[in-house]
């Protein structure tokens, strides 16, 4: 009987170190499942929103001449000065969406309002004035490809965009009498380039500082915006 049983302890032990060394095995298996599904995920694609707000400075020196040319010949004909202004600066904004492709490239999907400059001009004889006001305000979609620099909470990144803007000017003179207003639009493919850098206070948000420019907007002038914002990393 304990010859029986010494076998049959042999033969227990020698089962349960078959299931053990089975158990060992499954554990490595699973763990490196495991540590290969975790860098599987670190590599695949993220998606993140984001929103930037600053300010927009139109160079409209160009189409500023223009009109104060138009007002200059206007005055010369009655012997009359004129004077004029123009703002070529205004809050811009944007807001949109982007994919990471892996750690230094991505995509980016956008919405942009640029402002509107304008421009002002008067004529007077000191008793009756007439008055030009020329305006263009600019809006639109575009994406952009963002190559990024990382560090630890730190990133660089530079930027190229393809974008279609919509700019829909409007005049407005008056003589003292009598309005006219002139109103028209014109789309445009446009390009623009960028750089900025952002700061990581989570792993999920961070505050980013950006300089791009908007080349030919309506055909015409450049558009230079810069702006802070957040991205929200998912």
């Amino acid at each position: 009987m304990r010859k029986e049983s010494a076998v049959m302890g042999t033969a227990f032990r020698e089962q349960m170190e078959q299931l053990m060394n089975r158990k060992s095995l499954l554990a490595v298996l699973v763990s490196g499942l495991m540590v290969t599904g975790v860098q599987a995920a670190g590599s695949q694609a993220n998606g993140y929103l984001f929103g930037n707000i600053g300010q927009a400075e139109a160079d409209g020196s160009s189409l500023a001449k223009e009109l104060d040319g138009l007002l200059a010949a206007e005055a010369d004909f009655w012997g009359l000065g004129f004077r004029s202004s123009f703002d070529d600066k205004d809050t811009a904004f944007k807001i949109g969406a982007g994919i990471q492709l892996n750690r230094y490239i991505g995509v980016e999907f956008q919405y942009t309002d640029l402002g509107s400059p304008e421009y002002k001009g008067s004529i007077t004889d000191g008793v009756d004035t007439l008055t030009a006001k020329v305006s263009g305000d600019t809006d639109g979609y575009g994406m952009n490809l963002v190559g990024t620099l990382p560090f630890e909470r730190f990133k660089l990144f530079g930027k190229v965009g393809y974008h279609k803007l919509e700019t829909e000017a409007s005049a407005k003179i008056t003589d003292g009498f009598d309005t006219v207003k002139i109103k028209d639009s014109e789309e445009e493919w446009v390009t623009s380039y960028g750089v900025g850098a952002s700061f990581a206070f989570t792993p999920q948000v961070e505050l980013a500082a950006e300089f791009e420019r908007y080349q030919d907007v309506a055909d015409d002038y450049d558009v230079d915006m810069a702006s802070v914002g957040l991205r929200y990393n998912f």
